[in-house]
């Protein structure tokens, strides 16, 4: 069953087109990941889903309610954390959870010990009665998404949630994701520019640009369509120019940066071999030699060349 939907939805600022026909559908229990350039039209997208904007024309459900007629049932099911953090930085972190609570309809007693419950969760607990202004960016991004779960929603939708944070804080904030998803089966719609932050987190993916959906599967399926393997290997730094006046003779794309190269392959197991004897008749050593798959950042570079219609080269020295 799908906790959201959205149906040849369109918006409109004027004469330009935010988003152009998007149709989508999120699973109940899906982490699912919303990517693509800035001005591509993920944020207007979260907007309407979370009942700031209405569409110009099309439909959308979440959680069962239907987007402009259903909202207020719609905020009870959802929890929704945006790229700027919505807490007051005036009060302390245990008082904004209190207050998320009762706004949600709770007792006292109960919003005392759901916030309670949730400062612990986010190791919180010795910041609790501090203002929120001395929290680091880490602890506010904390506080934000604990704010976003105080009712228990069903739904979770999060725009840039790890924007501005530390690699580890960043990784702190994977585990708690991780664990609404896989252990609480919590819905999570999510955008976010780190690529590989969706890879890590996300079961399903789509790319937008300029408000149309270009690209829609899982990582692994995406990576697996460009249909090539990455060589890498490093090279003396002595050693870098002649590696790469053998390279630039070969049909090979290929990219360096500094002493480490990459090169695509269709047939990577051949190409080693032929690498390789290359290589040495020159008596280049190849070390750190490896295989791996493309990454979505190359998923990316490949769908933003054939929305231009340009040919990137890999080709550098």
């Amino acid at each position: 069953m799908a906790a959201i939907t959205v149906s040849n939805m369109t918006k409109s600022y004027g004469e330009m087109k935010a988003l152009q026909g998007i149709t989508l559908a999120v699973a109940e229990g899906e982490f699912f990941g919303l990517l693509g350039p800035n001005g591509a039209g993920k944020s207007t997208l979260i907007r309407i889903l979370t009942t700031l904007e209405r569409p110009s024309s099309g439909e959308a459900t979440v959680a069962g309610g239907r987007i402009g007629s259903q909202n207020h049932e719609i905020r009870k099911k959802i929890g929704v954390a945006l790229q700027d953090t919505g807490v007051d930085p005036l009060m302390t972190g245990q008082e904004i959870l209190v207050l998320a609570a009762r706004l949600f309809g709770a007792s006292s007693r109960i919003a005392f010990r759901r916030a309670d419950e949730l400062l612990e969760r986010f190791q919180l607990t010795d910041a609790a009665h501090r203002i929120v202004r001395g929290y680091s960016g880490g602890m506010r991004r904390r506080l934000d998404l604990a704010v976003a779960l105080v009712h228990e929603p069903d739904i979770i939708i999060l725009d840039e949630p790890t924007t501005g944070l530390d690699p580890t804080n960043r990784l702190a904030l994977w585990d708690l994701l991780r664990s609404l998803s896989r252990i609480e089966h919590k819905t999570i719609l999510m955008t976010t520019q780190y690529l590989e932050e969706a890879d890590a987190l996300c079961e399903r993916v789509v790319f937008v640009s300029r408000g149309k959906i270009v690209a829609e599967g899982t990582p692994t399926s995406l990576k697996h369509e460009l249909g090539y393997t990455l060589i890498k290997f490093d090279v003396a730094a002595q050693e870098v120019k002649a590696a790469a006046a053998c390279l630039e003779s070969s049909d090979w794309s290929w990219h360096v940066s500094n002493s480490h190269f990459e090169l695509v392959s269709q047939r990577p197991e051949e190409d080693v071999m032929v690498l390789h004897a290359q290589m040495s008749s020159l008596g280049i050593a190849l070390t750190h030699l490896e295989m791996t798959p493309p990454s979505l950042d190359d998923v990316f570079m490949h769908l933003a060349a054939a929305e231009t219609g340009m040919q990137s080269s890999r080709k550098e020295v």
